[in-house]
């Protein structure tokens, strides 16, 4: 294609080098910052990072080059360098490979999806308190009051009927006004002017507890949003974890490290000292004004709602930043939040029904609202309890298929297999209505109102105790069919 150059640009890839701390813990040599991930990428995987040089137009043609590229199956980071209206490079695609996910822990590139279930499993169970530091890059400018224009960021338009510009990669940062302990999620913000966004703030994420708790208190919510970071980093924030539990720490874990945090200057509030850009808020009490559509991880646009507004204090960032953008509704964006969930629904599945063997909530299901279950069933009963963990687990579930152990639970064909030839569906399916899923669920009993009532099916696709044997050839596995196919002679 010719408007794109592998690899970074010479000026970068300097940049880069000069920049990017040294790697250290878990991550091991990927850095652990964006700026570090984008170096290794760039050394050891070269063909998975693109420079776009020309100029872009930030309403579609950036997200159209990447939807092509979807298609065609390709997922490359993507750097566009030269944004129409604004002189920040967007760096896009970063979640959209699992591999690159994988290589963020610091395993392998060929690592499945068990592996890194494992791994991020263990880390999770191990977190590290973040530090907090006097400075860091994220400190390198810094602008208040007047200074402050959002229009100076090259927020992208991506979908057709979009409302307007949007942040998607940024993580928001509140903190509980009675533990004090902070969360960090990830919350579309519409740019609505110079100094103020709309935000979406689902019912069900801890972030709208610790904003309503601060709102029925008649007082604005501190608030503040980093952008573009290591990987690693943005899947610790994503961990499925309690209210209680601090993010920071678990993406200390995933880095191997401390998160080293900086104090915000106009909230009262902590960052991770080597984001690129942080935004300093805070939510305006009682205030609503209309925000959306919005195409969101469903595939749908998400209705248009009267949604709290938060105005932007500050900004701080570095010198010559890079402004992350995820694409919502695409592998960059289902990938990521997908592979947090597994480590979480597979450790209460498991307690349910200790020979589970893995869980895994496909793509196909939006890596939210599916999940196929492998287990070894040595009683019958325990499927179903199987299932009823992984409601229990993660409330965004409506489909949950359980399956025996000889079926790949990565490939959607095998699981349907399954469905089709070992399932009685009077007896092997079970139903909850007006059970709590997605808001942003279109298939929920009021859409338009961002309802998050659903009705979930469980289907226990197991073999039955009077199964009849299923067809084999015996000696397949160890015959090797170059051994008998003689090419023909040109």
């Amino acid at each position: 294609m010719d408007i794109m150059e592998p690899g970074l640009t010479a000026e970068q890839r300097e940049r880069l080098k000069a920049e990017a701390p040294p790697a250290a813990g878990g991550t091991g040599q990927t850095g652990r910052d964006l700026r570090g991930f984008l170096r290794f990428l760039e050394e050891h995987h070269p063909d998975q990072v693109y420079h776009v040089t020309r100029e872009v137009d930030p309403r579609f043609e950036a997200t159209a080059l990447l939807a092509k590229l979807e298609q065609q199956g390709r997922f490359p980071v993507v750097i566009f360098d030269r944004v129409k209206g604004s002189s920040i490079p967007v760096v896009t695609n970063v979640h959209a490979s699992f591999q690159r996910l994988a290589m963020a822990l610091g395993l392998p590139p060929t690592a499945g999806p068990r592996e890194f279930t494992r791994e991020y499993g263990r880390r999770e169970d191990r977190p590290i308190p973040p530090v907090i530091v006097d400075s860091g890059p994220v400190k390198e400018v810094i602008l208040k009051g007047d200074e402050v224009d959002l229009f100076q960021l090259p927020l992208l338009t991506y979908h057709e009927q979009d409302a307007g510009y949007y942040i998607t990669c940024g993580y928001t940062v509140m903190k509980d006004p009675d533990t004090g302990i902070p969360n960090a999620g990830i919350y579309r913000l519409m740019r609505r002017d110079r100094n103020t966004f709309g935000i979406q703030i689902s019912e069900t994420a801890h972030g709208h507890y610790i904003w309503k708790k601060h709102e029925r208190a008649g007082k604005p919510t501190p608030m503040a949003v980093f952008i573009g970071h290591h990987p690693a980093v943005h899947l610790g924030c994503l961990s499925f974890s309690p209210l209680e539990a601090d993010e920071f720490a678990m993406a200390g874990a995933m880095l191997g490290r401390p998160l080293e945090l900086v104090r915000c200057e106009t909230v009262p509030l902590e960052v991770p000292a080597d984001a690129e850009i942080v935004l300093e808020c805070e939510i305006e009490p009682h205030r609503r004004e209309p925000e959306a559509p919005f195409g969101e991880y469903p595939g749908t646009y998400g209705p248009r709602r009267m949604n709290p507004v938060v105005h932007v204090k500050a900004i701080t960032m570095r010198r010559n930043p890079l402004y992350q953008s995820s694409f919502v509704g695409h592998p960059d964006n289902l990938l990521l939040s997908g592979v947090t969930r597994l480590s979480y629904i597979e450790k209460m599945v498991k307690v349910a029904s200790p020979t589970t063997r893995a869980v895994y909530v496909p793509p196909s299901g939006r890596c939210r609202f599916i999940c196929y279950i492998q287990m070894e069933k040595l009683i019958e009963g325990d499927p179903k309890n199987a299932a009823m963990a992984a409601f229990a687990a993660d409330p965004f579930l409506k489909f949950v298929v359980v399956v025996d152990h000889d079926v790949d639970i990565l490939n959607d064909s095998e699981v349907l297999h399954a469905i089709a030839t070992r399932v009685r569906a009077d007896t092997d399916t079970f139903m909850v209505t007006h059970a709590r899923g997605s808001p942003l669920d279109p298939a929920s009993y009021d859409p338009a109102g961002g309802s998050h009532i659903v009705t979930k099916v469980a289907i226990d696709a197991t073999r039955k105790s009077n199964y009849p044997d299923e067809i084999r050839v015996p000696g397949t596995e160890e015959i090797n069919p170059d051994d008998y196919l003689v090419p023909l002679k040109k």
